[in-house]
């Protein structure tokens, strides 16, 4: 197998196995509400205090890989949170529990802003068709973790799930620190980096005010969306009354429609497409989780997952490509890093204020209530429409939004 293919290989799987720690916690967390005697406020705060330091080590991690072989970064990472999560499993008090959670966030962050910069100065051309399938592996896992330790759940309990998904950490953490692929640009791009800068230095750089004001509709909308999603599990076993296997298969449903977003979102990579596809997905989602305080029949409720998902996943490749251009004054890891650390600190807030709404006003009132934030988001993105399209015509600054695909 030639380098390039070894690096593509590494890349995907490598997706697939950080992201099984993003949703392993969801997953489990009706059994921790019973095996803790926790409240719902106090499930979501596992949540955010797990997503808070991922949250701030993504940002430090984010500018370390700038200097650093991020095969290390990566493949130490793996190591790092496979450990936390296996020792998890075979504690029994909460404190030393949350303690072992923290040591695998702190693995977990070293990926991403890592990765992400790596793909964008290694793939000047195809990027989305390269970001689509990264987020495809990513959701192809994470669905089928959640069928398989659904299925298994009961029979082999908490400890038998941490364990089954810690392995696949375990062998690319080997496979990155054996490997320089991922240090090495693709042959078409490797003078790129250093001409790109040049380019960059001469040109200017977008107005930070739009970084921080597209961020800031990412934050929203991952605010609401990931709050629902790591409460899906939750949902469907203790408000429809389906069982901790049956509500872990629906809750699949979401990471299988991902599947289908994050390739079918590279045909909406050109300029005004790639943003538009953001202001029509952030007004569909919204409308999915309004549709879910329902009521609804359940096989219509399992729809609403599905398409869920879709869009979700779906608005994470055209979102990535437009944030590489407005975050030109940062490294290209630390851009990322910013983009990791808002977003996973948004997503540790929404489980805590989920869980707390939730014991308040129970599910159907607080599902209504986390479509609003999607909404604004929708129309902070209308709001920045022009001036982000704009960009192109400003003196000085050279920004094409759109992906070459051919």
């Amino acid at each position: 197998m030639s380098n390039l293919r070894k690096t593509a290989a590494q890349r995907y799987l490598g997706h697939a196995a950080n992201d099984l720690f993003w949703f392993i916690l969801p997953l489990v967390l009706p059994l921790l509400l019973l095996r803790y005697k926790l409240s719902y406020a106090q499930a979501g705060g596992i949540l955010t205090f797990y997503l808070t330091i991922t949250a701030f080590a993504s940002y430090v991690m984010g500018r370390v890989s700038d200097g650093i072989p991020r095969r290390y970064i990566m493949g130490f990472g793996f190591f790092i949170a496979a450990g936390g999560l296996i020792a998890s499993g075979f504690v029994t008090t909460f404190p030393v529990f949350m303690m072992f959670l923290a040591i695998t966030a702190l693995g977990v962050s070293t990926f991403h802003p890592a990765m992400y910069a790596h793909i964008d100065e290694t793939f000047k051309e195809k990027k989305s068709r390269v970001l689509g399938v990264y987020e495809a592996s990513g959701s192809t896992a994470i669905f089928v973790m959640f069928i398989v330790n659904g299925a298994l759940i009961d029979s082999i309990g908490i400890r038998g799930v941490m364990i089954i998904t810690a392995m696949p950490a375990l062998i690319m953490g080997t496979l990155l620190l054996r490997s320089r692929g991922m240090d090495q640009k693709a042959p078409e791009n490797a003078d790129s980096s250093s001409t790109d800068l040049a380019q960059q230095g001469s040109r200017g750089h977008v107005p930070l005010i739009l970084f921080v004001l597209f961020l800031l509709s990412i934050v929203l909308r991952f605010t609401s969306v990931m709050a629902v999603v790591n409460f899906l599990p939750t949902i469907f076993k203790n408000h429809f009354g389906l069982s901790t296997s049956r509500a872990a298969a629906v809750t699949g449903l979401f990471f299988a429609g991902g599947i289908l977003g994050s390739l079918a979102a590279t045909r909406f990579s050109r300029t005004q497409w790639s943003y538009k596809a953001l202001i029509y997905g952030a007004l569909f989602l919204a409308a999915l989780i309004f549709l879910l305080s329902l009521g609804l029949p359940m096989s219509v409720n399992y729809l609403l997952v599905f398409v869920l998902g879709s869009f979700a996943s779906g608005l994470l490749v055209n979102q990535n490509l437009i944030l590489t251009t407005l975050g030109s004054r940062f490294g290209r890891g630390e851009a990322f890093g910013i983009m990791m650390a808002a977003t996973t600190l948004a997503q540790s807030f929404g489980p805590a204020l989920f869980g707390l709404s939730v014991d308040r006003w129970g599910f159907s009132m607080t599902l209504l209530l986390f479509s609003m934030p999607v909404l604004l988001s929708a129309a902070l993105l209308m709001a920045l429409f022009r001036p982000v399209l704009g960009l192109k015509e400003m003196k000085g600054i050279s920004i094409d939004l759109r992906d070459a695909n051919s």
